[in-house]
């Protein structure tokens, strides 16, 4: 099994990634997902990045995004 980390983003980002994971774990893909939280809702947090530093971590450790 691999983990990988997924981040389904604003907009459209939530409905394709998960179709896309619905199609790559009805194929047989032996992986686990790990989501982290990315986008408008990060920033409006106030990370202006988009993205939070432990959100980083999670994508070096996994090393798939």
């Amino acid at each position: 099994m691999t983990k990988i980390t997924v981040a389904k983003g604003d907009g459209i980002g939530p409905e394709i990634m998960d179709a896309t994971l619905q199609i790559l774990l009805a194929a047989g893909a032996k992986i686990e997902i790990e989501e982290i939280e990315v986008g408008e809702k990060v920033y409006l947090a106030g990370n202006t990045a988009g993205i939070a530093a432990e959100s980083w971590d999670i994508v070096r450790r996994n090393k798939i995004f």
